[in-house]
């Protein structure tokens, strides 16, 4: 998608993106850097949590992915950082918080959670990445033009990542010698998907929030928590009906409504 120069919704509509802090009112800032914070606490905690199975895919193929998964995501920590360290002080306080927390310590909580086999990783690809893929996909031509820029590499690493995800899960369920190597049935891969549903649909935030309302209204993201979440949802759904698997109850394990 090309980066426009205007704002393309809300109620700067018309206007020049912005380019600088300096250029931001004080409630879009705010808005801006908690929404940034938000996004660069799960990227150092994605690689925390795949680190350990870098080398362990049942396949060349597999261990050369995991490898770049975990790459794109400390290569999207790193622009998250300098994108906040930009702001100041206050931006740069929060890098240092980011990256002194360890498993355990994360702000969202599907980020605190080690991946136990080879198939609880190609899972949370399957499930969590395309959550990822969608809270990216909201920041494409953002007013923030420099975060803009940044989405038209990262949003296609996140698809990949959820791509190889969901293609692998697949291959459990329908390839005898890849589930064999992956030591997986189907009732684990069901499992697995109980275990990061409910994750992944909280990982949206509350359904009713003043801060995502704001980002929308100042165009810095297309769509607030509740539509990005129904979007996932009717996306994911298909795609679990589509391999033969169980939708979870939407409300079961949640904490985030």
């Amino acid at each position: 998608m090309s980066v426009t120069r205007a704002v393309e919704w809300g109620v700067l509509l018309g206007m020049r993106k912005v380019e600088t802090v300096e250029q931001m009112p004080a409630e879009y800032r705010d808005t801006l850097l908690k929404l940034l914070y938000a996004l660069a606490s799960t990227e150092f905690a994605s690689v925390e949590q795949h680190q350990p199975w870098i080398n362990q895919g049942p396949t060349p193929e597999d261990r050369y992915i995991q490898a770049q998964v975990a790459a794109d995501e400390a290569h999207q920590g790193f622009i998250d950082c300098r994108l906040l360290r930009s702001f100041g002080p206050d931006g740069a306080a929060m890098v240092d918080d980011l990256l002194r927390r360890r498993m355990g310590e994360h702000p969202i909580d599907a980020f605190n959670v080690p991946f136990e086999s080879w198939l609880d990783t190609i899972a949370f690809c399957f499930t969590m990445d395309l959550v990822a893929w969608y809270h990216l996909r909201a920041m494409e031509n953002s007013s923030f033009a420099p975060w803009a820029r940044e989405m038209t590499s990262m949003v296609h690493e996140e698809k990949f990542h959820a791509s190889f995800g969901a293609r692998r899960v697949a291959d459990v369920l329908r390839d005898p010698d890849y589930a064999r190597l992956c030591g997986a049935t189907r009732d684990d891969v069901q499992r697995a998907i109980d275990k990061w549903y409910p994750r992944a649909l909280d990982t949206f935030g509350k359904s009713q929030s003043r801060f995502s309302d704001l980002a929308v209204a100042y165009g810095i993201r297309r769509w607030g928590n509740a539509e990005l979440r129904g979007m996932y949802k009717d996306d994911i759904d298909a795609q679990l009906r589509g391999l033969g698997l169980a939708v979870p109850p939407e409300d079961r394990d949640r904490k985030i409504l």
